[in-house]
């Protein structure tokens, strides 16, 4: 799927690299711009220079400022607090955080696009019926 005339920007918030460059890269083919950021705090410092991400794709478990800790700050700046936080966690729990869908680890791709697209261009699209058995594998949190 390409998104074609959907315009749309994404801040990846991950600490192991190798997750974050692969959901960069992924999202990057699908037509999307990119912002990667190591932790809550290198995001913060890009939200300060970016133009509105469509979203903000956040790990919850990371060194420095972990995701809970980017979702309160986020909370408390009138400019932040309206855009939309996807959690990613290899963590058990809920598929649900508040208004924040998690997305768990290993992440499914189909699963992943389908929100990003939801989120970004405002529709279902076609990566919702991609094959299930594409996955990005976690090392951590």
């Amino acid at each position: 799927m390409t998104r074609g005339s959907c315009p749309a920007s994404i801040l990846v918030v991950e600490d192991n690299e190798g997750i974050r460059d692969a959901i960069g890269d992924i999202l990057e083919t699908e037509g999307y711009e990119v912002a990667l950021a190591e932790s809550g705090r290198h995001a913060l410092e890009l939200l300060g220079g970016l133009s509105r991400p469509c979203l903000l794709l956040v790990d919850l478990i990371m060194p420095q400022m972990d995701g809970w800790e980017l979702l309160k700050v986020l909370a408390q700046d009138d400019r932040l607090a309206t855009i939309p936080v996807v959690l990613m966690s290899a963590l058990p729990g809920p598929a649900r955080v508040g208004e924040h869908v998690v997305i768990k680890k290993p992440i499914d791709l189909g699963l992943l696009l389908k929100i990003v697209h939801e989120h970004c261009c405002g529709q279902r699209g076609p990566a919702a019926d991609s094959k299930d058995g594409d996955r990005v594998t976690p090392t951590g949190g």
